[in-house]
């Protein structure tokens, strides 16, 4: 079957360090090379990838994200092979969710046209793509966690099998959403007194940079979780 080829030894020994050097690494890198300091708190991930940002050393992360959306695609297939058992359909949407995002993400490496200052008929596709890579990699996440807890609470005979696996992605997917909804009634202004809605409001909370690298580490972490823990023969 595909993804059989490919073995849980290989993912965690060679395929998930490439995949950590190939983001984390080579953005590192570039922020330790760019003419200007490169505050990851407040600035978007994207900055380190203009051109106009910096035009010595923006290939460097470009080439880093384009490696580590093409890289992800055979954890993906991973992932679906050893769940389908629970759920075929979920587990393929879930799957082809987190597959369109690392194609996507693959994408915004290539295209790094500045939003206002490129030359791009479309300058700000870049960020429409970045956008589309997040969203579809949190849907892929949902969805395939959603999968591993009706393997775990649907299967009284195997729910051992999934029980870490569940407990690692509860632990990235749960915050994850809390915050995403929470953001969206902060963005919604309702009208709340409690001191959550409050600090919700105050915006240096929400700087773009911040959130990039803490959702990029969730789903590295997310995938780790998913070699380390998923049935080697659950799909059987």
């Amino acid at each position: 079957m595909p993804g059989k080829s490919v073995t849980r030894k290989t993912l965690i020994y060679v395929w998930l360090p490439l995949i950590w050097l190939s983001f984390f690494g080579t953005l590192m890198m570039a922020a330790w090379l760019s003419p200007g300091r490169y505050n990851w708190r407040r600035q978007a991930i994207s900055k380190l990838l203009y051109p106009r940002n910096d035009p010595e050393f923006h290939t460097i992360a470009s080439l880093g994200i384009v490696a580590t959306g093409l890289m992800m695609i055979p954890i993906v297939v991973y992932m679906r092979t050893r769940l389908r058992s629970i759920s075929t359909i979920a587990v393929d949407a879930g799957s082809a969710a987190f597959g369109l995002g690392a194609i996507v993400l693959v994408l915004a490496g290539v295209v790094v046209s500045h939003p206002a200052h490129g030359i791009s008929p479309f300058p700000r596709l870049h960020e429409m793509l970045a956008r589309t890579a997040a969203i579809a990699l949190g849907v892929g996440m949902l969805v395939l966690w959603g999968c591993a807890a009706k393997g775990y609470f649907g299967s009284s005979k195997r729910a051992d099998q999934w029980r870490w696996l569940l407990v690692s992605w509860s632990l990235l997917t749960l915050p994850a959403l809390s915050i995403a909804i929470l953001r969206l009634v902060a963005g919604a202004r309702f009208q709340l007194s409690n001191p959550v809605y409050r600090a919700l409001e105050n915006r240096s909370l929400w700087h773009l940079g911040f959130w990039e690298w803490i959702g990029s580490a969730a789903i590295f972490l997310f995938l780790l979780s998913a070699v380390l823990f998923l049935p080697e023969h659950a799909a059987d």
